[in-house]
């Protein structure tokens, strides 16, 4: 795609605007599952399966949506999948029965999961070098706004306007953002890359998984998602009942952890035109691991320490994830668009297990010994795969990238 700055500025925008739409689909649900289980009659394992299917389909999509993305192209995801978001929220809307409303919720998942995949393999195709790594913070940090403000617009929508509200509005900035990329998403047309990724749909994703840094970040991906879900899940019980707080007040103290994650990403923005991609790598894994080693140390002792531990690791987590997508998106240049599925599967994959794996160690073990267990797993994790992915070819390669 060739287009000038402006242009490709427009684009950023457009399809970072779409990525947050599809976190907010995401986010904006949790407040109103008490109305959904009185409006439908069904029991909270019920209204609980309507969560995880989301999730569950919209990590499944990543990987199928990826591979059309390459041997399609973009645009036609894109408009499908927004079609299909905003059909299947006004099918919620609507709908009276039950299993008719989960079915909508999974078509909902399956069309808003192309938002963030298109925004990350657009970026890669817009921007290089040291602009790449910018769009990426900016598509991150909008990645992060939405699980801070989501619940809240979710609390306030659907206590004056129902569920139905909800999704309602959901339908409505559907098609604005059809309307809006329609107009501005570039049409597709038949490149190199394209070509290259026509092919086997298993040999096309063979590549990723037997590319030395695809291999390293998948699995530092998968182990970082964990350990943040594992603690998302662990805070109000640890708030409640070691802490004795009120649930209502509890939710307040998740503001260190989503602020400084919107922080984190603005901090990613503005050091990764400064510092090397390695270096970044070595020392933001670093940093995180000690952060949740020292959460593990302090968050039963006093909640003003563990409040900014948690901001530290906060911090860390709004850096990687835009580091890692970067680095995705350097290394696979003619497969751009699986790569970054694979990498958003992985990570909700992790976000999938964290909450029950972690909740089996708990049974085990002490908390303070379990997260310091995975602290220094993702530590010892760090270092071991480090040296074979940075060989001093590779160092050199991407100092040229980055300069």
């Amino acid at each position: 795609m060739a287009h000038t700055k402006s242009k490709a500025v427009l684009i950023l925008y457009t399809v970072c605007f779409s990525a947050f739409f599809a976190s907010l689909s995401q986010n904006i649900y949790s407040p109103i599952l008490p109305i959904i289980k009185e409006s439908f009659h069904v029991s909270t394992a019920m209204v609980n399966l309507s969560v995880s299917v989301f999730m569950i389909v919209t990590a499944i999509m990543q990987i199928i949506l990826g591979a059309i993305i390459d041997f399609k192209g973009a645009r036609i995801v894109l408009i499908t999948g927004i079609l299909a978001t905003a059909a299947a929220s006004i099918g919620c809307a609507v709908t009276t029965d039950f299993t008719l409303f989960l079915i909508f919720r999974m078509i909902q998942a399956a069309g808003s999961a192309a938002l963030p995949l298109i925004a990350a393999t657009t970026i890669g195709q817009l921007f290089t070098g040291n602009e790449r790594g910018s769009a990426m913070g900016t598509y991150q940090m909008l990645l992060s706004v939405a699980p801070a403000i989501a619940p809240v617009l979710g609390g306030f929508i659907g206590g004056a306007a129902g569920y139905e509200g909800i999704f309602w509005i959901l339908a409505a900035i559907s098609i604005v953002l059809l309307v809006t990329n329609s107009i501005t998403f570039p049409k597709d047309s038949p490149t190199e890359s394209m070509q290259q990724a026509k092919g086997n749909v298993f040999a096309h994703y063979k590549t990723i998984f037997t590319n030395r840094t695809g291999n390293v970040i998948l699995t530092l991906s998968v182990v970082l998602f964990f350990i943040y879900f594992a603690v998302i899940v662990y805070l109000p019980i640890l708030l409640t009942e070691h802490y004795h707080i009120d649930v209502g007040i509890a939710g307040l103290l998740y503001l260190p952890l989503a602020l400084s994650t919107i922080a984190g990403t603005f901090l990613f923005k503005r050091i990764q035109a400064k510092i090397g991609l390695h270096t970044l790598f070595i020392g933001s894994n670093v940093i995180a691991a000690c952060s949740i080693i020292l959460f593990a140390v302090t968050h039963s002792v006093s909640l003003v320490l563990m409040a900014l531990t948690l901001a530290l690791f906060g911090i860390l987590m709004g850096v990687i994830p835009p580091l890692y997508s970067t680095m995705i998106t350097n290394e696979f240049e003619h497969n751009r668009g699986s790569a970054i599925g694979m990498f958003n599967f992985i990570r909700y994959t992790g976000m999938a297990a964290g909450p029950m794996v972690s909740a089996y160690l708990l049974t085990m073990m002490p908390s303070a010994m379990s997260f310091s267990l995975l602290g220094l797993g993702f530590a010892a994790l760090s270092f071991c795969l480090l040296p074979p992915m940075f060989s001093p070819q590779k160092r050199t390669k991407q100092k040229k990238h980055h300069m």
